[in-house]
């Protein structure tokens, strides 16, 4: 799944609030999470630890097997490819065998700068793992399109 949005501000602009962990703890606290955010800066990469509290509505299939509120620990790095950003990402799901993984890319436009991700997800569940997949899936791209909704009125 992908989710790409276009912003009105440079990419460095963008990239300093996408990597601010004030920002990113005010980010996930207004999505009802609770969250630490840790951000370490390298030559040449930056690295985003978060660790995230999140409550889901859970379909009938799923609440059978999984608590409502899962604990979430994501490592985000960040790398400067010429005038643009990409990276990858890790969410690991404490105590479910979900791990979410991802790429993503902050690219100059006419307007300002597009932000691009695309989200994967392996769930190691015998006979149910194809449906968990599918609905973290789901719910990974509506938590990015409210996340950069949440960044675009930051800005």
């Amino acid at each position: 799944m992908a989710v790409s949005q276009e912003f009105s501000v440079g990419v460095d602009k963008l990239y300093e609030l996408l990597t601010d962990p004030d920002f990113l703890v005010e980010r996930s606290t207004a999505m009802g999470e609770d969250c630490e955010a840790e951000v370490e800066e390298y030559d040449d990469e930056t690295v985003i630890k978060m660790k995230r509290v999140v409550t889901r509505d859970l379909p009938a299939f799923l609440a059978k097997l999984f608590n409502p509120q899962q604990t979430i620990n994501m490592t985000e790095t960040w790398r400067r490819d010429g005038d643009a950003w990409e990276g990858d990402f890790e969410m690991v799901v404490e105590g479910q065998p979900v791990t979410i993984g991802g790429k993503f890319t902050l690219k100059p436009s006419k307007k300002g700068c597009v932000y691009s991700v695309s989200h994967t997800c392996k769930a190691k569940i015998p006979l149910v793992g194809g449906k968990v997949e599918k609905f973290v899936l789901g719910q990974t791209g509506d938590g990015a399109v409210a996340e950069l909704e949440f960044a675009e009125r930051s800005l």
